[in-house]
C-alpha cells in the first residue's frame, strides 16, 4: 500500500519529499554526532573542573593539616562533598588516622591499608562510571595527610544531558523550520523543473493521426539571439532560436534527429537533460511526419502508377479496337458524301467526320498514355523552356485577359532533361490554368516561379505554377492525378495523369495545393544531381 502510494505521488512531490527526507537524514545526524561530540566535550572539562576544584580547596586548607583543626578539615571535607556529583569524601593524617569523613562515625578509626594505595602523587582511578581521587597533602616534600574524594559520573553527565536536551529542543525547532522551509523551495523548483516533462507528458497524450497529420509543432524559440544561423547549413536559421522553428525542423525531417541531437549549438542552447528531451521530442515528431510524407507518397505513387499501368494496357487494347473502327466509318462518311448528291446525307456525314477525327485524336492519346516513357536527357536551362512554353500559350491567355507573370531564379544552373516533355508537362499545367480562369471574373493570372534549392543531401530544380481560379474541391484532390478522371465536359482525364509519368520519369516529385474558389499551386521539384 504505501508503495503504491507513493507510486501514485507526482515527481514534484516525490522530489520534495525524498529531498526533505535526505536534509532531515543529514540534520538528524549533524545534531546527535555534534550532542555526542558536545557531550563527550562538556564530561572531560567538568571532571577536569571537579579535580581542579577538589585540588584548590584542599589546597586552600592545607594550614588545617599543620594545626591539626579538625573543625576547619570538617569544613573542607563539607566544601568537597558540596562540589556536583561528589557522594565520598575521607580525610586522612599522616599515620592513617581519618579526620574528616562525610561519615562521621569513621571519625579517630585507622585506615591504613588506604595508604598503601596512596603514592606520592596524585592518583586518579576509574571503575564503571566512579570515579576515584586520591591526593597526598604536602607541605615542602613532607606528607602531612591524604585526602580520597569519589564522584558519580553518571550524576555528572546527566546534568550535562539536561543542558544539552535545552539546546537540542532549540535546535530541532530550528532544524523543522529549515525542512519545511527546504520542502517549500524544493516543491516549487521541481514544479519548474519538470514543467518540460509535464508538457512532454502532454503532448505525448495528446498525439494524435490529426496532431501528426497537422503542419505545426507549436515551439517557440529558446533564446532570441542574433546569431541564427544553422552552424551544419542544413537550413538558413537554427530551427532552435528561429521564429519559423517549427516549419524549419518540418523541412529538415528524420535529418534533424540525425544530424541536430550531435550538434554543439543544440546542446549550448537546448539547456538540461529535460530540456533535451523535450526538444528531441519535437525531433522524432519531425521524423515521424517526414516518414509519413515519404510512406504516404510512396503508397500514392505505387497505386498511381499501378492504376496507370492497367489503365494504359486496357486502354491500348481499346484504342486499337476503336481506332480500325474509327477507319472504317471514317472511309463510309467520305463515300457517302463524296457519291450522293443529298444536301441532308453530306451535312450528316460532315458531322461523322469531325466527330471521327476528334475521336481519333482521343485514341492517339490513350495509345500515348499507354506507352513507357523513355526521357531523352540533354543538358538545358530550364529557366529558358519555361518562357519559351509560357510564351506559345500567351495569345490564348491575352483572349481570356489572364496576366502571365514569369519569376525565374536567376542561380538556376544548366541541367540535363528531356525538353519536349517538360514542355508537355508546362502545356498541360498552364492549359488546365486557363480552363480554371475561364468563368472567373475580376483580376486573373498565372504565375510560374523557379527556384533553385540546395539541400545537404541533393539539389533541386522546384517549379512552382499558380492561378487564380476555381480551384479544386475537396472530394476531387486526391483524383486528379488518376487516369480517365475529368471535371471537363470534353477532357480525356489524361492530362494532369500524364503530367505525373513525365515528372516521374525524371525521379522528381510533384504536388498540389489548392483552394476552391481561391486558386490553385503545383510545385515540380526535379532533381538535379
Amino acid at each position: 500500500m504505501r508503495l503504491n502510494f507513493i507510486k501514485k505521488l507526482s515527481i514534484r512531490w516525490k522530489v520534495a519529499l525524498a529531498t526533505s527526507f535526505y536534509i532531515l537524514l543529514v540534520l538528524l545526524g549533524a545534531i546527535f554526532f555534534t550532542a555526542f561530540s558536545f557531550e563527550q566535550k562538556l564530561l572531560k572539562e567538568k571532571n577536569q573542573s571537579i579535580v581542579e576544584n577538589i585540588k584548590n580547596i584542599i589546597e586552600s586548607y592545607k594550614d588545617s593539616f599543620v594545626l591539626k583543626n579538625l573543625d576547619r578539615i570538617d569544613e573542607m571535607t563539607r566544601k568537597i562533598d558540596n562540589l556536583p556529583s561528589v557522594f565520598f569524601v575521607r580525610v586522612l593524617d599522616a599515620e592513617g588516622r581519618v579526620i574528616g569523613d562525610t561519615d562521621l562515625s569513621n571519625l579517630g578509626t585507622i585506615k591504613k591499608e588506604l595508604l598503601k594505595n596512596i603514592k606520592g602523587k596524585p592518583q586518579i582511578k576509574k571503575k564503571e562510571n566512579i570515579v576515584s581521587f586520591y591526593y597526598p597533602v604536602k607541605v615542602d616534600s613532607d606528607t602531612i595527610g591524604y585526602v580520597l574524594t569519589k564522584y558519580d559520573l553518571n550524576i555528572l553527565k546527566a546534568t550535562i544531558d539536561r543542558e544539552i536536551f535545552k539546546i537540542l529542543v532549540q535546535t530541532f525547532v530550528i532544524a523543522a523550520m529549515v525542512i519545511g522551509a527546504s520542502f517549500l523551495g524544493v516543491f516549487l523548483i521541481s514544479g519548474h523543473m519538470v514543467k518540460p516533462l509535464i508538457d512532454l507528458k502532454n503532448k505525448i497524450s495528446g498525439i494524435t493521426t490529426s496532431y501528426i497529420d497537422s503542419s505545426k509543432l507549436d515551439l517557440k524559440p529558446v533564446i532570441y539571439t542574433k546569431d541564427k544561423n544553422c552552424v551544419k547549413s542544413l537550413s538558413g536559421e537554427c530551427w532552435l532560436v528561429s521564429e519559423k522553428g517549427s516549419e524549419i525542423l518540418l523541412d529538415l525531417g528524420d535529418i534533424a534527429l540525425k544530424e541536430c541531437s550531435t550538434c554543439e549549438k543544440f546542446k549550448q542552447l537546448s539547456g538540461d537533460e529535460i530540456q533535451q528531451l523535450n526538444y528531441s521530442f519535437y525531433m522524432m515528431v519531425a521524423s515521424l511526419k517526414d516518414y509519413l510524407r515519404k510512406l504516404d507518397e510512396a503508397h500514392r505513387e505505387r497505386e498511381t502508377l499501378n492504376c496507370m499501368a492497367t489503365m494504359g494496357e486496357m486502354s491500348a487494347k481499346i484504342a486499337h479496337e476503336v481506332k480500325n473502327a474509327l477507319y472504317a466509318i471514317g472511309n463510309a462518311a467520305n463515300y457517302l458524301r463524296n457519291n450522293i448528291d443529298n444536301e441532308l446525307v453530306k451535312e450528316f456525314s460532315g458531322v461523322i467526320k469531325d466527330e471521327v477525327n476528334r475521336l481519333n485524336k482521343m485514341t492517339v492519346s490513350f495509345l500515348n498514355f499507354s506507352k513507357l516513357i523513355e526521357p531523352q536527357f540533354q543538358p538545358g536551362n530550364i529557366n529558358q523552356e519555361i518562357k519559351n512554353s509560357a510564351m506559345l500559350l500567351k495569345p490564348d491567355m491575352d483572349d481570356e485577359g489572364i496576366q502571365l507573370i514569369i519569376e525565374t531564379d536567376p542561380n538556376m544552373p544548366e541541367f540535363e532533361f528531356d525538353k519536349n516533355l517538360i514542355k508537355q508537362m508546362l502545356f498541360n499545367l498552364i492549359l488546365n490554368s486557363i480552363d480554371a480562369l475561364k468563368n472567373k471574373k475580376g483580376d486573373k493570372f498565372i504565375k510560374i516561379k523557379t527556384e533553385y534549392i540546395k539541400l545537404r543531401d541533393r539539389d533541386i530544380a522546384r517549379i512552382i505554377i499558380e492561378d487564380n481560379g476555381e480551384g479544386i474541391s475537396r472530394e476531387n484532390r486526391e483524383k486528379i492525378f488518376k487516369p480517365f478522371f475529368t471535371t471537363k465536359q470534353k477532357g480525356t482525364g489524361l492530362g494532369l495523369p500524364m503530367v505525373y509519368k513525365i515528372v516521374f520519369s525524371h525521379n522528381g516529385t510533384i504536388s498540389m495545393d489548392s483552394e476552391e474558389g481561391k486558386g490553385t499551386i503545383f510545385t515540380i521539384d526535379l532533381r538535379i544531381k
